[in-house]
């Protein structure tokens, strides 16, 4: 009985693992619009396999545009709150990303690289234009 209980705690922490090991090196920044604006843009760069989260507040309903500009290689990927399945995948998808929003809470606009230029440490600029409005 105690063999069968550990074995079962192990595999518990086992199914825990690659979440925690998922978020580990995700550098994260809170966007903050100005004061009376509904939109912001930022610059910023990644470099080989780096993963960049962009966080802001929205409603249900309210509509946000996404617009990424960079090299072909940078993409982003909308992902609503407390989930990490993508509403919007850029690497499909395209640059620009353009919807309603189905709930209210922290959207992720979650930058990355593909293809080549994962293998190089070389930093790429980007440009992210982020709008919300009603």
């Amino acid at each position: 009985m105690k063999r069968a209980l550990i074995a079962a705690a192990l595999s518990l922490s086992f199914l825990t693992l690659p979440a925690a090991m998922a978020e580990d090196g995700i550098k994260v920044q809170q966007v903050h619009f100005k004061t009376g604006e509904s939109n912001a843009s930022l610059q910023g760069k990644i470099a080989g396999r780096q993963t960049l989260d962009y966080v802001l507040g929205a409603k249900a309903g309210q509509s946000m545009v996404v617009n990424l500009t960079g090299k072909s290689s940078t993409y982003f990927n909308v992902l609503p709150p407390k989930s990490e399945e993508a509403i919007f995948i850029g690497s499909t998808l395209g640059n620009r990303f353009e919807g309603k929003l189905p709930a209210n809470g922290q959207y992720r606009i979650r930058v990355y690289q593909m293809g080549a230029v994962e293998q190089f440490s070389t930093p790429h600029s980007f440009k992210l234009d982020i709008g919300i409005t009603n």
